[in-house]
């Protein structure tokens, strides 16, 4: 009995030994998982920002910028005592977008040596540096650090001219129905360079204008400025038109050349009332296929807006494509009388109804001259012009409503072929409401099913409990 006792207690001392091995292995096994799903982890992360205005992620063109770059980027920065987490954590953006950009973060109380030496006297300010050249940076911003690279990535001159003596819209100016002051810093900020050129007094549109722009002009053009142009476009220029709905005969016919219709009409849209505006300010909506605002999420805003319709047949090497069109309740108003005295009515007889085009973008291939000597040359974009039915929305007053600044600057960019700029540019101050805006069907639907039918059904079946326990009584 003794003996069977000791085997009894050595078996069950063995039982326990592996158990305990076990259970140390199942444990050594569950860490090792979690080590290796963390190695994992850190070196495949995902991030995903649901919030509505991507305040966490970097936008569209600051992403497609910082892919353009083919060297190191190092960018050191000094913050204030507490911001530090702040300032890594939008660096950190950057440097998950590409494995080129680089970045040091300093305290400027603890090392304010080596701030001056970088020329660096601000909180939160900084030095950008690339192939041996520098870009102070004096606040730390996506839109300040994009700005800076680009700068640091390239440094040619683009001149930007807007035409200026027919009564257009200016460059500067307290007026914010007629200033274009915030275009011309988003220009800059682009690395453009705008300024005013009065055509009256100019022999020929300088050779380096990189692109003309006609905003607004409320008379028409002489026959000698309107000479200049057409030479100046002919040699392969790049232009944007943008036109209001005032009568500019010799623009007009010009703009028929090319195969592109200017009528006199107003657009009525009558849903623009959903964003608290007039019937006469019309909602615009990006056409998603063509480049200038295939990434365009929101629509635009086109005070005192007129139709451009391109014709069905262009002439040989020029292409036109509509990138902006009106509402599908939206039309144009051919009676223009009537607008101005605030009784338009939709006529079927007259009136185009929506949507409407009202931008077109031209390109023309090749140069005619060498085709028609049959030339072996091979076809090259020589001309590019954009012509839109508004100028209003470039002005002070609407360039920061919805997607207006992302639309002139993207045809800027896409007369000037700088295909990488053409995105969704930061935004300065995020949104801290998100609205919703819905179409007169969609407002019936909610009237009809929250206020009218969900109440009515809740009173029939509290109707219907109510008459059922009497007939159970």
């Amino acid at each position: 009995m003794a003996r069977l006792g000791m085997n009894t207690g050595s078996h069950i001392s063995k039982w326990a030994v592996l158990r305990w091995v076990e259970m140390l292995l199942l444990v050594l096994l569950f860490s090792g998982t979690l080590v290796l799903i963390n190695i994992i982890a850190y070196r495949n992360s995902a991030r995903f920002d649901l919030t509505p205005g991507k305040r966490y992620s970097l936008s569209p063109q600051s992403v497609q910028i910082l892919n353009t770059l083919t060297d190191d980027l190092t960018l050191t920065v000094f913050y204030k005592k507490g911001e530090g987490s702040a300032v890594r954590d939008l660096l950190e953006l950057f440097s998950r977008t590409t494995s080129r950009f680089r970045y040091h973060v300093f305290d400027l109380d603890k090392n304010p040596a080596k701030a001056q030496m970088l020329g660096v006297r601000d909180y939160g300010s900084g030095v950008a540096e690339y192939q041996n050249r520098r870009e102070n940076i004096r606040f730390l911003t996506e839109e300040n650090v994009i700005n800076a690279v680009l700068r640091l990535t390239d440094r040619s001159e683009k001149i930007v001219r807007f035409v200026s003596g027919h009564g257009e819209k200016t460059l500067g100016g307290d007026d914010n129905k007629i200033s274009c002051s915030s275009v011309k810093n988003a220009l800059e900020l682009e690395n453009y360079r705008a300024e005013e050129l009065s055509l009256l007094q100019a022999k020929k549109i300088p050779a380096d204008t990189l692109i003309l722009v006609v905003a607004g002009p409320q008379k028409d053009f002489l026959p000698k400025e309107l000479s200049l142009v057409k030479d100046y476009l002919q040699q392969g220029g790049r232009a944007v038109f943008l036109f209001d709905p005032y009568p500019l005969p010799l623009l007009e016919q010009y703009c028929k050349t090319l195969a592109v219709d200017l009528p006199h009409e107003i657009i009525i849209d009558t849903e623009s009332k959903l964003f608290e505006l007039d019937e006469i300010t019309p909602l615009i909506f990006p056409e998603k296929r063509h480049p200038i605002t295939q990434h365009s999420n929101e629509g635009f805003v086109f005070p005192l807006c007129r139709p451009v319709i391109p014709r069905a047949n262009p002439p040989e090497h020029i292409t036109a494509s509509v990138f902006a069109f009106s509402g599908p309740r939206s039309w144009a108003e051919r009676d223009t009388e009537s607008v101005y005295e605030g009784k338009q009515r939709f006529d079927r007889q007259t009136d185009a109804a929506g949507p409407v085009p009202v931008a077109v973008a031209l390109e023309r291939s090749g140069t005619p001259a060498s085709v028609a000597a049959g030339t072996d040359a091979p076809p090259r974009t020589t001309m590019r012009l954009a012509i839109l039915g508004d100028s209003d929305f470039i002005t002070n007053n609407y360039i920061t409503v919805l997607g207006n600044k992302d639309l002139f600057l993207n045809t800027i960019n896409w007369l000037a072929e700088r295909s990488e700029l053409m995105s969704i540019r930061p935004k300065s101050e995020p949104a801290t409401v998100s609205m919703l805006f819905l179409t007169e069907n969609e407002n019936r639907l909610v009237l009809w099913s929250a206020v009218i039918i969900q109440p009515l059904l809740i009173f029939a079946i509290g109707m219907g409990i109510v008459l059922w326990r009497r007939m159970r009584r």
